[in-house]
């Protein structure tokens, strides 16, 4: 079990890696070619988009793995494909119509062009079915293509990219990226797979809206919350103060990912063991984990020095502010479903993360009304993630005695 675990994360992870490593290489490369305040502009573009991408999901990455084991026949599995496809597409076509509201009315500093620009990685990223490929645990079919989708990214960045009035194609490669891993997966989906897309009912589509709210404010929670924190940010703190929480917040969501693959790989393959079962795996991982976070605090003053200007160095003291919140989240996601899920059920884990929600928007308001500086917002962000997990651990010995 634990070897099969490992390979589905290194397949899966594969293709996540492949990702986040292109867009850790983009960003010196960005950095060098604009200044700091269009550098800031494109970080926004960046948390908008990532923040459409989990509200288009609706929580399917954890809904689907909870739910798919249901669906026997190919008609239930086309039924469920199908209904996820067009609710996907349904929300990312409004969050697009938002973005361009927004952007309109001056409520972020945002320019329309950009805005139209990142369309397509919204509607592109919405779609993307990674939950089908995750829960038919084959996520090694996208790999290829993800590699070379992603060599596109970097090549348009390195090449189209020459100053502000082309920083646009920072938006229009990622969406160029996104069509053809997502078209790709679909042909994958229609043709190997043999889904069909068949009519759903509105009932049906606003039934499981309901059904996967929980599991989308899980996935806000655990897995997008510095997304949230930035999209805050960018509203009050501008472009100049996201150019650099973006740096810190790059590399916790970059880490972020990784474990969202690990903590779901753990919950698909152990779903029906007992937490004993469990046991290795966990502190095998939260070893990874802490060995890790040690790396990066040691490295990430030559990093910064060396790959970005004088402009960026304060982002270092928030590049390890975040990097630690980054090991307390990886910790708290291995718990999240895979034990507390296993000891109390994914309703009491999914309805406990909805509070942990609500505290983060309280302490983003106090950061707002008493403290403003983005270390500080870094510091509250990290302590409120420190509390999730103690409030876990509470939990889960609680359940397990």
């Amino acid at each position: 079990m634990f070897t099969r675990t490992l390979k589905q994360i290194f397949s899966r992870g594969a293709s996540i890696l492949i990702n986040q490593i292109s867009v850790l290489i983009s960003l010196p490369l960005l950095a060098s070619k604009l200044d700091i305040y269009v550098f800031g502009q494109v970080a926004i573009g960046f948390v908008i988009v990532q923040l459409s991408w989990v509200v288009s999901d609706w929580g399917i990455q954890h809904y689907s793995i909870e739910k798919w084991t249901e669906k026997k026949t190919k008609k239930e599995q086309n039924f469920f494909t199908s209904l996820v496809i067009y609710m996907n597409g349904f929300i990312a076509a409004i969050c697009s119509a938002l973005l361009l509201l927004i952007s309109s009315l001056s409520i972020i500093d945002f320019p329309v062009h950009f805005a139209i620009a990142l369309i397509p990685s919204i509607l592109m990223g919405g779609i993307f079915p990674l939950w089908f490929f995750q829960v038919n645990k084959c996520p090694n079919e996208i790999i290829i293509p993800t590699f070379f989708s992603r060599i596109i990214f970097l090549s348009i960045i390195y090449f189209l990219v020459i100053d502000n009035n082309s920083a646009y194609w920072a938006f229009l490669a990622q969406g160029l990226n996104l069509t053809l891993i997502t078209f790709y997966s679909f042909f994958k989906i229609f043709t190997k797979h043999q889904i069909s897309l068949v009519k759903i009912k509105i009932v049906d589509l606003f039934v499981i809206l309901k059904t996967s709210s929980f599991f989308l404010l899980n996935a806000i929670t655990n897995n997008q919350i510095s997304t949230l924190w930035g999209f805050g940010l960018s509203i009050v703190g501008g472009p100049s103060a996201m150019a650099i929480f973006n740096l810190g917040e790059q590399v916790y969501r970059a880490g972020g990912v990784m474990t969202n693959i690990i903590a779901q790989s753990i919950r698909i393959n152990f779903i029906n063991n007992s937490l004993k079962d469990l046991k290795f795996i966990i502190i095998f991982f939260i070893s990874i984990f802490v060995t890790i976070t040690i790396i990066i605090l040691n490295y990430t003053d030559f990093a910064v020095n060396t790959f970005f200007s004088n402009n960026y160095s304060s982002s270092i003291i928030v590049i390890k502010v975040m990097t630690v919140a980054w090991c307390i989240n990886a910790i708290t996601k291995i718990i999240n479903f895979p034990i507390l899920g296993l000891l109390a059920g994914y309703n009491f884990v999914n309805k406990l993360n909805f509070k942990i929600l609500i505290a983060h928007i309280l302490i983003f308001f106090l950061w707002f009304y008493f403290f403003v500086s983005t270390i500080s917002m870094c510091t509250l962000f990290c302590g409120v993630i420190f509390f999730q997990l103690i409030t876990f651990l509470v939990f889960s010995y609680k359940y397990s005695r």
